[in-house]
């Protein structure tokens, strides 16, 4: 999932308004599992597959291979309050906004500000994907929440062009020292931008930060407590 900073309880947002879908089939993305459908949109679609193709190399090279067929539909209505991706847990769905209605109602005071909506739009399908391939793998603490927008986060800033990067950090204290309890399922809940930002201070403040994404989605680390 991805939320707006200005409304936590967006977080828990599972309502979608789905409209009618053209008759064809999804476009399946080169080279992966994954299909993309947009309402009346190819151009989208093969926007998608551009985005799924770079990024599926990437999560792969970072521990979050997919491995299993996820569709991402392409929603022209809401998602919810403040919800601009989603990932249905179990289901190997993705539902995004369409650009168009992103631009509409994006957050304008969270670290992606300033990176424009077309981009925001990729990255936003980078960060739902890494979802994806979190839950085809082993929950060890049997609630992964944290753990998995620690991967989704890093991932879909990983993949920002430098420009959008350089951007998103100047509106985060990376000199800070982070610890590995100040990134948290509670910071996800009330802050998810504090969240965010500490996420990508935390992760840049290892020795080999792809190295450690991979120790992350393996359960070695984990950002959740155990389940009594």
């Amino acid at each position: 999932m991805i939320f707006q900073p200005k409304n936590a309880g967006s977080m828990l947002c599972t309502a979608v308004l789905l409209l009618p879908m053209r008759a064809e089939a999804d476009l399946l993305c080169p080279g992966t599992l994954v299909t993309a459908r947009a309402p009346a949109e190819s151009a989208v679609e093969e926007r998608i597959c551009a985005v799924v193709v770079e990024a599926a190399a990437q999560l792969n090279t970072c521990g979050l291979p997919i491995t299993r067929p996820v569709q991402i539909l392409v929603i022209d209505g809401s998602l919810g309050d403040g919800c601009v991706g989603l990932y249905h847990c179990g289901e190997d769905l993705i539902e995004v906004l369409a650009p168009d209605r992103l631009e509409a109602n994006r957050s304008r005071d969270g670290i992606f500000d300033a990176v424009p909506t077309d981009r925001f739009f990729d990255s936003i399908i980078v960060h739902e994907l890494a979802h994806a391939a979190h839950d085809a793998l082993p929950c060890p603490s049997g609630l992964c929440l944290a753990t998995s927008e620690y991967l989704a986060y890093n991932s879909q800033i990983m993949s920002l062009e430098p420009d959008d990067q350089r951007a998103v950090m100047a509106r985060i204290d990376m000199e800070e020292t982070v610890k590995h309890d100040e990134v948290n399922a509670a910071i996800l809940f009330f802050k998810p931008n504090v969240f965010a930002a500490r996420a990508w201070a935390h992760l840049n403040q290892r020795d080999d930060p792809c190295e450690y994404l991979r120790h992350v989605a393996n359960g070695v680390f984990t950002f959740d407590r155990e389940r009594p």
